[in-house]
């Protein structure tokens, strides 16, 4: 049976901490399918750290080479970069049908299954940005107004949890829109095209069983972070919210 593929790519610079040895840990003790799990990007003493931890025969895991691409002036590349980095893995794993993209800074704390992160989700329910500003709102708008025109929802599908994509589709839409040159949020894309008739759920951080996004480092949030392993499924950070406190917490939780 085909194992199933989770990508997770990996920039050293922009690296909090041991995040990526963390987020590995979550895929091996958490997720309950047999799985490969890839990570793709750079190289460093934490992807290291990895490797080492991986020789007592836990879940399958190697490591696909994937310089960043160079950003052209002017142009935020980010959505560009990571479909980079799906073709490269693609070519690695021809005869995959899909695969799950995960974040560096996604934990697990819960057991959960593919079909737990096939379920369609969202965060908002339609995209909001400026196309005047730079990085991730322009890209976001200028999805938003392709999605428009060709007469798609609107629907925000950047929930911060593991994605499901299956390649096929996946390259139809790199093809259609060009996503090689054109910095889209495919993710939105993706679930607007093929998921039209779906209704997601709608994420709310305080009542729903799935995530907790670690926004700073207040004692509060520390308190929260505690709760969030008895209620939540995935913790998740931005790099204001990485702390000593959540390593701490992380490393408690996968016996580290």
């Amino acid at each position: 049976m085909e194992k199933i593929l989770i990508v997770i790519p990996y920039l050293s610079k922009g690296a909090q901490g041991k995040e990526i040895v963390y987020a590995v840990e979550g895929w091996k003790q958490h997720f309950k399918e047999d799985c490969h799990i890839i990570i793709v990007g750079d190289y460093d003493k934490n992807v290291q750290e990895v490797f080492d931890r991986a020789k007592l025969g836990e879940p399958d895991i190697s490591y696909i080479p994937c310089p960043r691409i160079t950003p052209v002036e002017g142009q935020y590349t980010c959505h560009l970069d990571h479909v980079n980095k799906f073709r490269t893995v693609r070519k690695e794993f021809p005869d995959s049908t899909g695969f799950i993209y995960a974040c560096d800074d996604m934990y697990a704390v819960k057991d959960f299954r593919l079909a737990d992160v096939q379920a369609p989700k969202v965060k908002s329910f339609a995209m909001t940005g400026s196309l005047d500003s730079k990085g991730w709102k322009h890209d976001l708008a200028k999805t938003r107004a392709l999605c428009e025109r060709e007469g798609l929802d609107v629907w925000n599908w950047i929930c911060h949890l593991p994605v499901w994509y299956e390649w096929d589709k996946l390259f139809a839409i790199y093809d259609k829109y060009d996503c090689d040159h054109q910095s889209y949020v495919v993710e939105n894309l993706y679930f607007n095209t093929y998921s039209s008739e779906c209704y997601p759920k709608v994420l709310d951080i305080e009542n729903d069983n799935l995530t907790y996004p670690v926004y700073d480092n207040s004692r509060e949030t520390v308190a929260q972070m505690h709760k969030a392993l008895d209620q939540k499924t995935w913790i998740t950070n931005t790099p204001e919210g990485w702390s000593a406190d959540l390593e701490v917490l992380l490393q408690i939780h996968y016996n580290y």
